[in-house]
């Protein structure tokens, strides 16, 4: 009882962390807590089902300026398509990685699933508004448009690469926050 309340009290910091409504892009946010906290948050969606989820976190990643909260938006909305893309899948496999581009001066989070990929004729719109390839009633077509925005409010890029029938891969680019040296 006392794991689950420790789990319980986890979930609600994660899910207060991320809903914390400011329009400040200047506090410096780790992207690993970013992802944790998502991944805290989804855990019920996938934890009775085969879904494999991965995470391989970059040591000593470097802070990006931004808004936790709307970061936390972007690695919801990716993270949850993944799991719904691999749901019901033979050997359904998420990967969240995070690293640092020295080179660009970015960090960058991947999310990668093992789902049935994104069909090439629908590829151009998976960014626009209120497209969505979902049932009447289980998307509104606007987390990947809304990531795009946000991401691009931080000076940074969402993109992906999908393979039909072998899955899918999202990269955020963000820009690393200046030193305060």
């Amino acid at each position: 009882m006392e794991k689950e309340l420790g789990r319980a009290k986890a979930i609600v910091k994660s899910l207060l962390g991320l809903s914390r409504q400011t329009d400040t892009y200047k506090e410096k946010v780790n992207l690993n807590a970013v992802i944790k906290d998502a991944c805290r948050i989804l855990h019920n969606q996938y934890k009775h089902t085969d879904l494999n989820i991965k995470t391989v976190y970059s040591d000593n990643l470097p802070e990006v300026l931004g808004n936790f909260a709307t970061l936390g938006q972007v690695a919801l909305n990716i993270l949850q398509n993944a799991i719904q893309a691999v749901t019901g899948c033979k050997d359904g496999r998420i990967v969240l990685s995070t690293r640092y581009e020295l080179q660009a001066g970015e960090v960058v989070f991947e999310c990668s699933d093992t789902g049935p990929g994104i069909p090439k004729s629908i590829q151009k719109d998976i960014f626009k508004p209120f497209f969505t390839t979902k049932e009447v009633g289980q998307g509104t077509g606007l987390g990947l448009y809304l990531s795009h925005e946000i991401v691009r409010k931080h000076g940074g890029s969402l993109s992906f690469e999908s393979i039909t029938d072998q899955g899918t891969r999202f990269m955020v680019r963000l820009p690393v926050a200046a030193s305060s040296g």
